[in-house]
């Protein structure tokens, strides 16, 4: 049986700006980075709740890594 992580992370992306201010910055030449509007949340469970956690949160529209999976958005994007 293979181990079971500990932890899972469920993360979704929010909106922090209305479309009409992410447009106007991007008139005035700004720009908008990527992944800073990701929320994520870390979960504990175990052997007998991992599954049914997870579909719980994948139904509310969640996406669901195991925690050594996961990195924060900030640090997939290199400048």
């Amino acid at each position: 049986m293979p181990k079971l992580s500990r932890w899972i992370v469920a993360t979704r992306m929010v909106e922090i700006l209305d479309p009409n201010t992410v447009k106007k910055i991007l008139e005035l030449g700004g720009n908008i980075g990527g992944g800073w509007n990701q929320i994520h949340i870390h979960v504990n469970v175990n052997s007998h709740n991992k599954e049914t956690i997870e579909k719980l949160l994948v139904d509310q529209g969640f996406q669901v890594e195991d925690v050594d999976e996961m990195s924060h958005p900030e640090l997939k994007h290199s400048h």
